[in-house]
């Protein structure tokens, strides 16, 4: 049996290397993708099997499985957006062995706090006039610094995210925007472009016009 081939086994391998390393452990390329193609797996043996004492055998696998692949995604996942947090700070995280997917997350979540620190840092106090139209907020003082309620609901308006009708229930998850989402089947949902194609890409949502 191959060393990277996904299974059980190499599951909790990978779950308890990812908990001992502050930084991301290395996968194999299009590990998710596999993930997935191996639980696609167990269910075919799970409908294909007769007997009750293996099929019971299956589902606990399957059930297992799943804790598994959640654990290493938010182990991950917590690491990756500590990095995003690090380098918006002009840190020098380490990012090697991120995945495809990966990468977008920590460049979505990293754009993200850029823009809102550059937002921030550059605007000036309301009430100050002295301060020079070119000169920034020092970040000791930020409590100078409220969001607009203008801002608010123009960023709310101009949500163009695609629109999903999700075809299979999915462990609950934080996406590229932090947010949880808890989908089922038959959910329609908006999510993140970089998020929709992932999930469309595996057969998991497919885009509707609304």
């Amino acid at each position: 049996m191959e060393e990277d081939e996904i299974n059980y086994k190499n599951l909790r391998k990978i779950q308890q290397t990812e908990k001992n390393l502050p930084v991301l452990s290395e996968v194999q390329t299009g590990f998710y993708e596999k993930v997935f193609e191996y639980l696609d797996k167990l269910n075919n043996r799970l409908e294909k099997e007769t007997s009750t004492q293996k099929q019971t055998l299956i589902k606990e696998e399957i059930q297992n499985t799943r804790s598994i692949i959640v654990n290493i995604y938010e182990q991950r996942e917590k690491k990756i957006l500590l990095a995003a947090i690090s380098k918006a700070r002009s840190g020098n995280p380490d990012i090697n062995h991120m995945l495809d997917s990966e990468k977008n997350l920590f460049d979505s979540v990293l754009n993200l706090l850029q823009g809102s620190r550059g937002q921030f840092f550059e605007k000036k106090p309301k009430k100050s006039k002295e301060i020079k139209e070119t000169e920034k907020i020092e970040p000791k003082e930020p409590e100078k610094i409220e969001p607009k309620k203008e801002e608010i609901i123009q960023e709310k308006q101009e949500n163009t995210n695609p629109v999903l009708l999700i075809k299979k229930d999915m462990p609950e998850f934080i996406g590229t925007d932090t947010k949880k989402y808890n989908i089922r089947k038959d959910d329609v949902i908006t999510m993140p472009e970089n998020m929709s194609d992932m999930l469309i890409k595996r057969n998991i949502a497919e885009k509707i016009k609304w």
